[in-house]
């Protein structure tokens, strides 16, 4: 590396997750900002795909110096959806991909709500992220469980919540390597919520000497 690139790390992250799984909120939360529609809707909201960007001045120290955190963040259309189906899907993810996030995603954050069973749907978000990014997607990838709030609300606290998790969903985070974030969408970003998560993904970034997925 030239002094210049020393002084700047760039991340860039790919967003996967349902109609309302709380995706682009995670985006936002990342970015702290509101880039990405999120709202409550009775079906999906993002429907295209979207870059965010934001520069995180002296963000980590490499080798006694400040180091720029240059973070792309890309939502994609919620999936599985009505009238969006996996060849389609895949199509518009690849092609944005292949425009934004060169030289690929350096982690994925696949999102998925607390609060509501795990099923088959899950199952084909799975599929989908599989199919795009081969095998090597599972070590660069982040298990998001938003709305975490609602946990809270409940009494039950996250180790609690796992413990009693489905098989299949037991199966996937131990895949993962047992990687997850609550997301309590209900927080504020900088203190509570953005920080934490983004140095999860830097965390799994950095675990694979920043080396970009390729899609397929």
């Amino acid at each position: 590396m030239d002094a210049d690139e020393l002084k700047v790390q760039r991340l860039n992250v790919l967003l996967l997750g349902g109609p309302q799984s709380g995706k682009s909120a995670t985006g936002n939360a990342l970015l702290g900002s509101v880039d990405f529609p999120s709202r409550l809707s009775p079906g999906a909201v993002t429907r295209e795909c979207r870059l965010g960007r934001r520069a995180f001045p002296a963000f980590l120290r490499r080798q006694g110096s400040e180091v720029t955190l240059q973070l792309r963040v890309l939502d994609t259309p919620a999936y599985p959806s009505p009238g969006l189906s996996s060849e389609q899907a895949r199509e518009r993810i690849v092609g944005n991909v292949e425009r934004a996030l060169d030289p690929g995603p350096h982690a994925v954050a696949l999102v998925r709500r607390a609060d509501v069973p795990f099923g088959e749907e899950d199952a084909r978000l799975v599929h989908l992220a599989q199919d795009l990014l081969g095998p090597a997607w599972r070590s660069h990838t982040l298990l998001v469980l938003s709305h975490s709030d609602s946990l809270h609300r409940a009494g039950m606290r996250g180790e609690e919540y796992l413990k009693q998790a489905p098989e299949a969903l037991q199966a996937l985070l131990e895949s993962l390597g047992h990687r997850h974030h609550f997301l309590d969408n209900s927080a504020a970003w900088l203190q509570i919520e953005g920080r934490p998560l983004l140095d999860k993904l830097l965390a799994i970034a950095r675990h694979n000497k920043y080396q970009a997925l390729q899609l397929r």
